[in-house]
């Protein structure tokens, strides 16, 4: 078997790396990619000599050799098509670029569709506040039934989860990888989620934040009914970056829809009509212009190395990590990998159960390696295609270093509120 390309013989360049750090959070907030202050630039510059009519038509930055028509106005359908679809492994006209994870599960839960005749929101565990506490919210303030079950890590997990699906079920929502164990949802295991709403007639969300941008992802295939997340992290994309794609021929229309996803925004009719397009409908008010500039530039990165390829750099280098943790003699009582070492299961990312984990993240911080850590027992860590075995193995003494002697946990805490 052939060893996959270290990806940052060729990559690492195009990304703006802090000198003398080992950058290992790609999965909390990915490095800015070279051309960023380009396209910024170019937003100003558009804005200076264009204003108003910038809405209409700019040049195509993104892809100067598209003869597309691109404005403000049609900059997130249009981004949707160009670079989340083939992201995503979606059809163009299905994806949309939107504002934060949280307005799309917000406009998700107010589409009246799914509702008709149901009840039931189900989620799990596992999910990220943005999903599991606005689903709670809304099934508190309209009456429905609330069921969260374990994250399907096994077959009893999995069988509790399918059973909770009924035809009473409105809405499904599951992490594609669970943001505080780097699991992974297997393609076939989505497969019996997808036949379970199909046969109960229930919507399947599946959030991917923590996979998009790390692996193929092939919404087509999976045939969940919608997919969200955003370019914040390994898609290197900042915030203001969130995506959404729904099934071609899902009607929707989100009734916290705005201005800019009706029928016809300048007609400035007094009842609301939606627009033709679904994915338009997901809009709210005025756009976030300046964020979209930059949104798309890790993408194409990760476009031109290819996501098998991009896939298989992370994987053989969590691979490595883990076994030189295994030979460090670090692991026992009160630490241990908290991550699947089941490569079928494990997602972009690694986690350790630590003690005093924001004292360990700030020690290791003081000496140039940057993790992050989360309820105060967990470290994330990931290596991504600006990551070099040598500074995977500088982690790693470093870490054996703080692990073998204790010291670490004297260090103080984050000093600000991101850990």
């Amino acid at each position: 078997m052939s060893t996959p390309e270290d990806l940052s013989l060729r990559f690492r360049s195009r990304f703006l790396v802090p000198e003398g750090v080992v950058e290992l959070r790609a999965f909390t907030h990915g490095l800015m990619p070279c051309t960023v202050p380009e396209m910024m630039a170019r937003f100003a510059e558009d804005w200076a000599l264009r204003g108003v009519d910038a809405w209409n038509q700019v040049p195509n930055h993104w892809d100067p050799g598209d003869p597309t028509p691109v404005g403000w106005w049609n900059l997130p359908e249009y981004l949707g098509d160009r670079f989340i679809a083939p992201l995503l492994g979606a059809q163009p006209g299905s994806c949309i670029l939107l504002p934060s994870v949280h307005w799309a599960v917000q406009a998700l839960l107010s589409c009246p569709e799914p509702f008709r005749g149901r009840r039931r929101l189900v989620w799990t565990e596992a999910e990220f506040p943005s999903v599991r506490h606005s689903a709670l919210r809304w099934a508190q303030a309209e009456g429905w039934e609330a069921v969260e079950t374990p994250y399907p890590s096994s077959a009893k997990a999995l069988h509790a989860l399918l059973e909770a699906i009924t035809t009473n079920t409105a809405l499904v929502f599951v992490s594609h990888v669970a943001f505080l164990t780097g699991e992974r949802l297997p393609d076939a295991v989505i497969a019996e989620l997808v036949d379970r709403c199909r046969k109960t007639g229930s919507l399947l969300a599946l959030d991917g934040y923590h996979a998009a941008g790390s692996r193929p992802i092939r919404v087509q295939e999976l045939g969940v009914d919608c997919y969200l997340g955003g370019l914040l992290k390994e898609g290197c994309g900042s915030t203001g970056n969130a995506f959404l794609y729904i099934r071609p021929g899902l009607e929707l229309n989100p009734r916290l829809g705005g201005w800019v996803g009706e029928a016809d925004p300048f007609a400035f009719e007094e009842a609301y009509r939606p627009h033709p397009s679904v994915r338009r409908r997901f809009l709210g008010g005025t756009p976030a212009i300046a964020p979209l500039y930059h949104a798309v530039e890790g993408v194409r990165i990760l476009l031109e190395a290819g996501l098998e390829a991009v896939e298989a750099d992370n994987a053989a280098k969590t691979q490595w990590l883990l076994e030189a943790i295994r030979r460090s003699h670090v692991l026992g009582r009160s630490v241990r990998i908290a991550s699947p070492e089941d490569p079928d299961r494990r997602g972009p990312m690694l986690v350790l159960e630590v003690p005093e984990a924001e004292c360990l993240v700030r020690w290791l911080a003081q000496r140039g390696i940057l993790l992050d850590s989360r309820r105060n027992r967990r470290v994330r860590l990931a290596p991504f295609v600006w990551n070099s075995y040598p500074e995977l193995e500088r982690f790693i003494e470093t870490l054996q270093e703080a692990l073998r002697s204790g010291a670490y946990q004297e260090a103080p805490r984050s000093l600000g509120p991101v850990p």
